[in-house]
Parts: C-alpha cells; sequence; structure tokens
C-alpha cells in the first residue's frame, strides 16, 4: 500500500489546494454577483461539469487501463490514440448538441447564457482532448505531473476569471476563466507524457476501444451524473423566473456538500491504476483485490465519513464561514445534500475498485438505477420542496446506488468478523470513538459569527485527530526529515493500512 498512500497523498494535497482555490473563487463571486447571478454561474459550472465528466468517464479510464496493465507498447499506443481521437469527436458532438439544445430552446436556459453557452463548449473541447493524455500518466503512474496538473488548471482559471469579473465581464468573464485553465492544462499534460511517445505509430481508429470503454461510461459516468443532475434539475424544474435564484442559493450548499465526492475521486483516480496493475499480474496476490476493497472502506469511513458530518451537524456555521448571511437559506439543503455525497463518495471509491478489477455490469447497473430514482425524485420533490427538494433527490439516489455494491462485500466483512472474533478485539471503539469526540464540539459550540464557526470547526477536527490518534498511535511514528506529503502520506497509511 505504500506506493497508494504517497500517490494518494500528493493528489489530495493537490485536491486541499485546488478546493481551498476553488472556494475562494466561488465565495469571492457570491460578493460579486447577485444570487440570480451566482444561480447562471452554478447553472453553468454544473452543465460544465457534465460535459467535461462525459469527455473524461470513458476514454480516459481506458487509456489508464490500458497502460497500467500492459506497459507502454505498439499495441497499447495504438489504442490509445483511437481512445484520443474518440474522445475529441465524441466533445465536438456533445457541444455541438448542446448549442442545438440551446438555439432551439429544448435546453430552455434563458438569454443570460448566450454567451456563456459557447463558452463552455470551448472549455469542453480543450478537457476532452486533454482527458485521455491525463489517462495515459495514471497508467504510467506519473501522479506527482497530475497533480502538478490539476493544481496548475485551477491556478490559472481562478486568477483569470477574477481579473475578467473584476474587469467587468461578469458571468461570462468567470466562465473564460475555465477556457484559460483548460487550455494552459492541456498543453501540460503533453509535456507529461511527451517521454512516452504516444503519437509514434499508425492506427486512429479501434472498435475494440469503443466495445471496451461502454462499460466505463455507464459506470463511471454515474456517480458524477448524480452529483449534477440536482442543481440542473432545481434550474429546469423550479417555478418560472426563480430557477436561478433558487440555483444560487442551493449552489452555496452544494459547493460545500461535494467535498467528499471529490477528494473520493482523488483517491479513485491513484487506487484505480493499482487494481489494474494488479490484475494484469500473472499470479497476484489472492489478498489483493480484497486490500484493495478494504483501504477504499477505510478511507471512506475515517476521513470522508467524518468531513460529511461536520456539514450535516453545523451547516448554519459552515454557510456563515464562506459566504454572505442571505445564503443561510441553504442550511436544511446542505444537511441532506451533505448526507447524500458522503454516500456518493463510497459508491465512488467502489465503483472505482471493482470497474478497474474488470466488474463492470454491477457498477453500470446500480448507478442506472440511482439516475432513473434520481430524476423521478426530482420531478416529483423541485416544484414543491425547492431546494430541499433537489438535495432529496442527490440522498435518494446515494441510497439505491449502495446496496448493490455492498453485496459482493459480505465475504470480505464475514472473514473481517472472523479476524476480529479470534483477537478477541471490538472494532466498535476505533470506529465510533473518533466520530463522537467530532461530533460534541459540532453540536455544543456557537456558530453565529465567521470567528465562531471557525474556531467551533477547528475544535471539532483537533477532537476527532487527537481520539483518533489515541486508538491508532501509529501516527505517533516520526519521519525524518519532515515533509508535508510524507505527513500526509503517513496519515493516510494510517487510515487505509492496516
Amino acid at each position: 500500500m505504500a506506493g497508494i498512500t504517497k500517490h494518494s497523498a500528493l493528489l489530495i494535497l493537490s485536491f486541499i489546494i485546488t478546493a481551498l482555490l476553488n472556494y475562494a473563487f466561488g465565495v469571492l463571486l457570491s460578493w460579486f454577483f447577485t444570487p440570480a447571478q451566482f444561480g447562471v454561474l452554478g447553472v453553468a459550472q454544473s452543465l460544465l461539469l457534465v460535459m467535461a465528466l462525459v469527455v473524461g468517464s470513458g476514454f480516459a479510464w481506458t487509456a489508464a487501463h490500458d497502460i497500467a496493465a500492459g506497459g507502454v507498447t505498439e499495441h497499447t499506443r495504438r489504442r490509445f490514440r483511437a481512445a484520443w481521437a474518440t474522445n475529441v469527436s465524441l466533445g465536438a458532438l456533445l457541444v455541438g448538441g448542446v448549442w442545438l439544445a440551446y438555439v432551439t430552446r429544448a435546453l430552455q436556459l434563458g438569454t443570460s447564457y448566450a454567451v456563456i453557452v459557447p463558452l463552455l463548449g470551448l472549455t469542453t473541447l480543450l478537457l476532452a482532448a486533454r482527458a485521455v493524455i491525463n489517462g495515459a500518466a495514471r497508467g504510467l503512474y506519473r501522479f506527482g505531473s497530475l497533480a502538478l496538473n490539476l493544481t496548475g488548471e485551477v491556478v490559472v482559471k481562478v486568477g483569470a476569471g477574477l481579473a475578467l469579473v473584476a474587469a467587468g465581464f461578469g458571468v461570462a468573464g468567470a466562465m473564460a476563466g475555465f477556457v484559460v485553465g483548460a487550455a494552459a492544462a492541456l498543453l501540460h499534460s503533453l509535456w507529461i507524457v511527451r517521454s512516452a511517445r504516444l503519437w509514434r505509430g499508425g492506427g486512429w481508429f479501434s472498435r475494440s476501444v469503443m466495445k471496451a470503454t461502454f462499460p466505463f461510461f455507464l459506470g463511471m459516468l454515474g456517480p458524477v451524473f448524480i452529483l449534477n443532475f440536482d442543481l440542473l434539475g432545481l434550474k429546469l424544474l423550479s417555478p418560472a423566473g426563480r430557477g436561478d435564484e433558487l440555483a444560487g442559493f442551493y449552489q452555496a450548499a452544494v459547493i460545500l456538500a461535494r467535498t467528499p465526492v471529490f477528494v473520493a475521486q482523488s483517491l479513485t483516480v491513484v487506487l484505480f491504476s493499482y487494481v489494474a496493475g494488479a490484475k494484469s499480474q500473472s499470479s497476484p496476490p489472492p489478498s489483493s483485490a480484497g486490500a484493495y476493497l478494504t483501504a477504499a472502506i477505510r478511507a471512506w469511513g475515517f476521513l470522508l465519513l467524518p468531513g460529511g458530518l461536520v456539514l450535516m451537524l453545523a451547516p448554519d456555521a459552515a454557510l456563515t464561514l464562506f459566504f454572505p448571511p442571505a445564503y443561510r437559506a441553504a442550511s436544511a439543503a446542505l444537511q441532506i445534500s451533505a448526507a447524500g455525497s458522503v454516500l456518493l463518495a463510497l459508491v465512488m471509491l467502489l465503483n472505482g475498485v471493482f470497474q478497474a478489477g474488470g466488474d463492470r455490469r454491477r457498477p453500470a447497473l446500480v448507478t442506472g438505477l440511482a439516475m432513473a430514482a434520481q430524476l423521478v425524485a426530482l420531478v416529483k420533490l423541485v416544484p414543491r420542496y425547492g431546494t430541499v427538494g433537489a438535495a432529496l433527490s442527490l440522498f435518494i439516489a446515494g441510497a439505491v446506488a449502495l446496496p448493490g455494491l455492498l453485496l459482493p462485500l459480505l465475504p470480505l466483512a464475514r472473514q473481517s468478523a472472523r479476524r476480529w472474533h479470534r483477537r478477541r478485539a471490538n472494532p466498535l471503539p476505533r470506529l465510533v470513538f473518533p466520530l463522537l469526540a467530532l461530533t460534541f464540539p459540532l453540536l455544543t459550540l456557537p456558530g453565529d459569527r465567521p470567528a465562531a464557526a471557525a474556531i467551533k470547526f477547528a475544535l471539532a477536527g483537533l477532537a476527532y485527530l487527537t481520539a483518533l490518534v489515541a486508538v491508532r498511535p501509529a501516527l505517533f511514528i516520526r519521519r525524518r526529515p519532515f515533509s508535508i506529503g510524507g505527513a500526509v502520506a503517513q496519515f493516510l497509511q494510517m487510515l487505509i493500512g492496516g
């Protein structure tokens, strides 16, 4: 697990930096824009996320799997080129379809999006070209360069977007920042994989690549569609004239609530490559599949679940800390969407491990059912409950998807139970005590002002870490020389490595 924890640490550090930048970006823009304008930005970002994830959830994973499992050969180079060309073509078709839907008013967004939709299209094309290249970088285990790539994109996006907004270009200026960031990241991605010479040779089409990618699309797109359907559904299904305003309030909630899912995405990127590499070995260790699944579940239980609990138990304080007072109206939506995001984070982790291990039918089926359940919930709940209805749709989707992915883990759970029984050990205190330590400050301390909210969260985090160290004293092992990356890697090793 050493490689996984090291590379996960790099990507999680990248996530922390990019999350802080994105939070700062969103919060600053909330002060520049009215709630309606902020809603336009939220809808545009969700639409971009959906489009970006369509071009990033299929062929990019095929490229990562091929190169992690087979190395760089003439065969995998040819499959990479086919995946890249097909993905760019898919991006172009997607952009054309969205533009046609907008101009024919099949996608009823309104005149506020006349400049924004073309900017979304250009960004999507750049991301489509970059996604498969980054997939190859994952297959090459170049996670350090990949972390720099992901961080650099956000740095450029935030800098360019804020500059354009300050210059008076409004929401269009913010979205133009996405174009600049994606272009810079694409150039850096090409630099990362230059030594693999992936473009050398012939062949730019392969039916086998398309056939292998189809299950990845179904399985990987499901969770990310679920993560964005709530806000888009809120915009499209709200009473006339209120869609942008309600989406603006809900955007404040989901900016915070999606945090566990984004961390899960970082972990999945690393786990996927290692599981694919282990699966390709002629005689992989019999326990390798169980070890990776255990690592995913432990990371969720000790890292992502606590993060979601913070938002579920102190939503007002979280909104007070980051947003203007008007956004406290999203408190209930934040609680529910945070619970849904916690479920979806585990879905995403298990989904990635199963897909990399060759079990692609189950993730595709359960996420497909979850998407259908969410769409029904949106239609039924949004017109009546607004932002709370959108949040409930996210929770329902996670609750529908998770049981189908947990069923295959029953044998692993029985093995763990027998092992604990032989050791006469009870794991519950190690699980429950840190969560209780986290919960107490969140429920008892005030958080009605930004300073009080910051103190509340700091003390809750300190209490959780202290309790975690008390039940897992391996954290006291010191590394020299000290580095932030080494400390994060050690912390992850403590969480997922046994």
